[in-house]
């Protein structure tokens, strides 16, 4: 058979066996002739390609490259557009703000700052190389490479996003460009939306500044924890001092801490201290692989010391008055809280520092402690003809107390006012020498009796040097009933001192004489502000605290302008200035005190009823006032002052004028003291008239013969002495024993009447005013001052006194003699008292 013969009889044996046989046999399904499936699986026909698996069965390889090419595309174009259209958003007003600065005057020395944050900007010249370095180290090696993002950090970090359930606790991705555009530019809202924003502003940042920029705006506002923003606030929180004066160690610890200030302060734990350690050196090895360390410098390097936190107030302690000052005064000058706070503004005041510590000081060394409670202390000192107010003290702590007793303690000014009672006289031509009521005084307009201070009676009429030199009351209520209260009023206002108007529980008081001897409250600060225009010579200008307030670029924002007036005549401020100095230098002066000061100074003591006590004064180049009183906010002033420290009467002339004295001398040394102007003798001596009633006498001495034995009558004893100028002024009668001797000031006013045959002993002290006479055994001569001052002439018998008798003293002119010796003090009598007239 031939080979085509077996093939057909194969085909057909084949076609006659089931499938199953044709199994079993094990023939290829594919060999047999009528298996035409079982070819076209061999032949790879149209079955085969139903049997595709998976997404082959669906799409195809080419269908599938084409879908992903264009989801790549479409992402690429989202990306684009998105990117597009984020714009770079403005500073948000968190990372703008910045701490505002309070200078001293020096403008250099800072007092102190507002802020709602603390924060100061500082230039990147001021912050070291090493200091930039070793932050790029510690926060982003690539910084200076990179785009604004790090590709593969920000893999690992979406990484950690989806392994930790949404959150970024992970962290650590951020570059320093996307650190500062979520600060400056954004929240630290924590989502895949921020996020994405955040990176894109990144990348357009990074194209719009230099590194340098990038970097410094991340250092000013970065949190460094301590309250801190920036790393100058950062920098004195740790280690006391700006960030330019750092070095290397410093500088890389301080950028260990900016990972997580809670983790890596090393004063909060010895865990923390580890982690530093630890931290400094992963700073260190990172700038030796940057290349910006040496590693051998490197190797040196150890952990810097770093400081405790210093949890202060800035308001705390007695500096916060100030600030309050200062803040209150911005405000009304139109500034903003916020602007305060948030503007980083650089204020320059007028407080001088050596000028408040001299105040502190004055106030900590002289405050007396004993039976002291709720003793309150007022200082303040302004600068003459500028208004400038240089120190103040208002209290101890304004954190504790916000009550500033310099500001807020307006209190009853006592005599302190008293010297513009007495410009208001001399403008109206009433000079020095005018005589005024020693004694209690009485009058319907008056309501109550004025009285002298612990019911002093001065036997007569007194000039007003003397009454203000002894700050007699009586004297000045006088004097103010003729002159008109309501011109005093207009005196003190235009001075600096404003008078409260009239309301239901205060009558008005420019129709009260007594405004003259200070019933109206005021506080420390304006009576300094008024005082400032005597020392100014008649030129007034308001007090102020701030002199210029400068925006960060440098724009002058504010500018202190004073407004001077003249508004006394330099003549009137020159005598009424001569009578001040008479408080301080006078023999009997009621602030002998501030002679420790030891230069020329005028002044007075003021006290109101034993519940204020004063003491104001000024030299030409500042002047200042003190106020002692007790009590607490509305009840200031009400609380008597006797008792404190031990004295059953609290004297102004004491602990005021002290503290007074303290400060000034602190406050002027070192500068060149300066003298007042002359006395300008102003006006006319105005006398009164009274009706004297006369104690007879048996037999009254002759003109020119008193018992003195030399020319005693005109000349001694009688017109210019044994009392005009001595055995006069206080001693033996009001200004002369013989002027208006034996009656009106003499054998009258204190010499046979007031206090004792003479001023105060049968003649001054002894047999005339100190020896004699007036200092010694006379002033020129035997008889003008000696042997008449007070002794046996100044007062004598009341051969000149209209009222008076023959028994002022009868001894002491018969021993003195014209060159001047001192002998009249060895017989002055006490006998002239029961024979004085008294003028009411």
């Amino acid at each position: 058979m031939t080979n085509q013969g077996r093939r057909r009889a194969g085909d057909r044996a084949g076609r006659g066996a089931t499938p199953r046989e044709t199994a079993q046999s094990g023939t290829d399904p594919s060999s047999s002739a009528g298996g035409r499936t079982a070819r076209r699986y061999a032949a790879g026909g149209r079955s085969a390609k139903r049997r595709r698996r998976g997404w082959r069965k669906f799409v195809s390889l080419k269908a599938f490259t084409l879908y992903f090419l264009g989801m790549v595309l479409a992402v690429l174009a989202g990306v684009s557009i998105a990117y597009a259209m984020t714009d770079v958003p403005a500073p948000n007003d968190f990372a703008r703000s910045e701490s505002t600065i309070v200078y001293w005057s020096d403008g250099k020395t800072e007092l102190g700052r507002f802020s709602s944050q603390d924060r100061e900007t500082v230039d990147i010249s001021a912050i070291p190389q090493t200091c930039q370095d070793a932050v790029v180290a510690a926060e982003d090696r690539t910084f200076y490479e990179n785009s604004g993002f790090n590709p593969l950090r920000t893999i690992q970090a979406s990484i950690d996003y989806v392994r930790n359930s949404g959150s970024a606790e992970g962290g650590g991705a951020s570059t320093i460009t996307q650190q500062y555009v979520k600060n400056y530019y954004l929240t630290h809202e924590q989502t895949v939306t921020r996020k994405v924003k955040e990176l894109f502003i990144s990348v357009k940042i990074d194209r719009q500044l230099d590194k340098d920029d990038i970097l410094a705006s991340y250092l000013n506002t970065i949190w460094f924890g301590r309250g801190t923003y920036g790393v100058q606030t950062a920098s004195k929180a740790y280690f006391g001092k700006p960030v330019s004066e750092l070095n290397l160690s410093q500088c890389a610890g301080l950028a260990s801490i900016l990972r997580s200030p809670a983790r890596y302060d090393p004063t909060l734990g010895k865990q923390n201290a580890e982690r530093f350690r630890g931290r400094v050196d992963y700073v260190l090895d990172g700038m030796v692989e940057m290349g910006t360390l040496e590693p051998a410098k490197a190797e040196k390097v150890k952990p810097p010391a770093v400081l405790p936190e210093q949890k202060t107030n800035m308001y705390g302690g007695p500096n916060g008055y100030l600030l309050d000052l200062v803040r209150n005064e911005l405000l009304d000058q139109g500034f903003t809280e916020n602007e305060l706070d948030t503007g980083g503004l650089r204020i320059v005041t007028t407080f001088e520092r050596k000028a408040q510590a001299a105040a502190l000081k004055a106030v900590r060394n002289e405050r007396p402690t004993e039976n002291a409670d709720q003793l309150r202390i007022g200082l303040a000192a302004v600068d003459p003809g500028d208004g400038g107010v240089v120190a103040m003290y208002g209290g101890p702590d304004f954190v504790k107390r916000p009550f500033n007793d310099a500001v807020d303690g307006a209190v009853q000014g006592g005599s302190s006012v008293k010297p513009f009672a007495l410009a208001t006289a001399l403008k109206q031509g009433i000079s020095l020498e005018s005589r005024y009521s020693g004694n209690t005084l009485e009058d319907p307009s008056l309501g109550p009796p004025v009285h002298n201070q612990n019911d002093t009676e001065y036997g007569g009429p007194v000039d007003l040097i003397q009454a203000t030199e002894q700050s007699i009351n009586t004297a000045y209520v006088d004097m103010t009933m003729q002159v008109g209260p309501d011109k005093v009023v207009e005196t003190m206002e235009s001075a600096g001192l404003p008078i409260p108007p009239p309301d239901q529980d205060t009558d008005d008081l420019r129709h009260n004489p007594r405004v003259s001897i200070g019933i109206a409250p005021t506080p420390a600060v304006d009576m300094a502000e008024a005082y400032a225009t005597l020392a100014a010579g008649g030129r007034h200008a308001d007090w102020y605290t701030v002199r210029s307030v400068t925006a960060p670029g440098g724009n002058v924002r504010y500018e202190a302008d004073p407004q001077t007036q003249s508004v006394l005549d330099p003549d009137v401020v020159a005598d009424t200035t001569y009578a001040m100095r008479q408080v301080v230098e006078g023999e009997n002066g009621s602030g002998q005190a501030a002679r420790e000061l030891g230069r020329p100074s005028a002044g007075k003591t003021g006290t109101h009823e034993d519940l204020t006590a004063w003491f104001s004064g000024f030299t030409p180049q500042l002047a200042a006032s003190v106020v002692y009183f007790r009590g607490s906010g509305e009840t200031g002033g009400t609380v008597t002052l006797d008792g404190v420290a031990g004295m059953e009467t609290f004297f102004a002339g004491e602990y005021p004028a002290r503290t007074w004295t303290a400060f000034m001398k602190a406050a002027l040394e070192g500068t060149e003291a300066e003298e007042f102007p002359e006395r300008a003798d102003v006006g006319e001596a105005v006398n009164p008239s009274p009706t004297p009633t006369p104690t007879p006498t048996d037999e009254p001495t002759p003109p020119g013969e008193d018992e003195s034995g030399d020319e005693s009558g005109d000349e001694t004893g009688g017109d210019e002495t044994g009392g005009d100028e001595t055995g006069g002024d206080q001693t033996g009668g009001d200004e002369t024993g013989g002027d208006e001797t034996g009656g009106d000031e003499t054998g009258g006013d204190e010499t046979g009447g007031d206090e004792t045959g003479g001023d105060e002993t049968g003649g001054d002290e002894t047999g005339g005013d100190e020896t004699g006479g007036d200092e010694t055994g006379g002033d020129e001569t035997g008889g003008d001052q000696t042997g008449g001052d007070q002794t046996g002439g100044n007062e004598t018998g009341g051969q000149w006194g209209e009222g008076g008798t023959e028994g002022g003293t009868d001894t002491g002119a018969d021993t003195g003699t014209e060159d001047g010796t001192d002998t009249g003090s060895d017989t002055g009598t006490d006998t002239g008292s029961d024979t004085g007239t008294e003028w009411g």
